[in-house]
């Protein structure tokens, strides 16, 4: 045994040196997409299969792929998850795959609404920056009330916005809501006191821009003052982002409007969200929208995921988010660093996640709610409930 020692040790200085030569040749190549593919759904599918062809050949490659200034709309009409789909990138552990724009005011991706914009199955070391990713259509409405009556609610609708039934989704139950706002064309706040989420089930046209919603709760009269500013959501088409399995994702500089909801699902942990922005859409014909999206921000993690680690989101503004503009399950990591104004449901929610540390943020017109119960105080029992996140 003595005899084999020194060319075992030999074997595994090789194996030493191998690796730190393949390490220290390893590049980083910029691929600018519109000039090779075209910056369309196909042609960044086109890439990314690319890029993975690339890392089975050199692992610790850093691939970047460089998108130029404008607007670019995406939509992808074939059987694949999502617009973007990122499932099973995997460069070696020095290796990355890198989206990069030019500026969140200067690289915009517009996604069509039927899917989620990117999906990923097991993916590993990806980073996005750089820019804006949007919807084409607004994605939430507001108008002024005009009466009142038990279980139901008339509303004229601002001039431009959509209609209740344009941003209705009939194949859920789930995630339609109104909360009043201050009536500002150029900043609608919410109210804070004594105005609970108000769950609506149904719209009908009644004339011109007036609509009836018929609310969930049939002997509900809403505490709405005649003529006050409503916010309208209702969770409907794809999610922004949407990862199964995988680790270490970074969002660093990207701005989300109309849909700003992603989440982070199947032990996905080593999650960054720095620099970062969602915000309400530009104002229609003068008004200012109250809500930026029907859905909320970044998820971190489920209520019956298993627990991750090392995930950061820091350095953010997060406006109008249509529900917790950022929330933690069963998660550690911190959230530091952020300002955070008129969330429609909590501004940071760490749901069964005690490590998470918050420090230094700014929250406006919504709370921060630590608890092992992911629900609004006072929801009623799970066994209740049939909520899916």
């Amino acid at each position: 045994m003595s005899i084999l020692r020194p060319y075992r040790t030999r074997a595994l200085l090789i194996l030493i040196s191998i690796a730190t030569l393949a390490s220290a040749q390893a590049e980083t190549i910029t691929w600018n997409v519109q000039l090779k593919y075209g910056i369309t759904a196909a042609g960044i599918k086109k890439a990314i299969a690319d890029a993975k062809a690339h890392f089975t050949k050199a692992p610790s490659d850093q691939v970047i792929l460089e998108f130029d200034k404008g607007t670019y709309y995406l939509e992808d009409r074939s059987e694949q998850e999502g617009i973007i789909n990122l499932s099973h990138v995997k460069p070696g552990l020095e290796g990355r795959l890198i989206f990069k724009g030019q500026g969140m005011d200067k690289t915009t991706l517009v996604f069509s609404d039927d899917k989620h914009a990117i999906v990923g199955r097991q993916t590993y070391r990806v980073t996005m920056m750089g820019m804006h990713m949007t919807r084409k259509n607004y994605t939430v409405s507001q108008g002024h009330v005009v009466s009142l009556s038990p279980g139901k609610i008339i509303l004229d609708i601002q001039p431009g916005f959509p209609t209740p039934l344009d941003i209705f989704n009939p194949d859920s139950s789930q995630g339609r809501y109104l909360r009043r706002y201050q009536d500002s064309k150029t900043d609608p706040q919410i109210i804070q006191p004594d105005n609970e989420q108000i769950p609506w089930q149904s719209a009908r046209h009644i004339e011109g821009q007036r609509w009836q919603l018929t609310l969930k709760r049939k002997s509900q009269t809403a505490n709405y003052p005649l003529g006050s500013l409503i916010g309208i959501k209702s969770k409907h088409g794809g999610q922004t982002y949407w990862f199964m399995g995988g680790s270490d994702f970074i969002f660093d500089s990207v701005k989300w409007t109309h849909k700003t909801r992603g989440v982070f699902r199947g032990s996905f942990g080593n999650i960054q969200i720095l620099n970062c922005v969602t915000d309400r859409a530009p104002a229609i014909l003068g008004q200012v929208p109250c809500l930026a999206s029907p859905g909320g921000g970044p998820q971190i993690g489920q209520p019956w995921d298993k627990p991750i680690t090392g995930n950061i989101v820091r350095n953010c503004r997060f406006i109008g988010s249509g529900d917790d503009a950022v929330a933690f399950f069963h998660a550690e990591g911190s959230v530091t660093d952020c300002y955070i104004q008129d969330a429609f449901a909590r501004g940071i929610l760490l749901s069964n996640s005690p490590k998470v540390v918050a420090e230094n943020n700014e929250l406006v017109r919504c709370p921060i709610q630590r608890s092992k119960d992911h629900r609004l105080p006072g929801a009623p029992p799970l066994d209740q409930q049939k909520t899916k996140r």
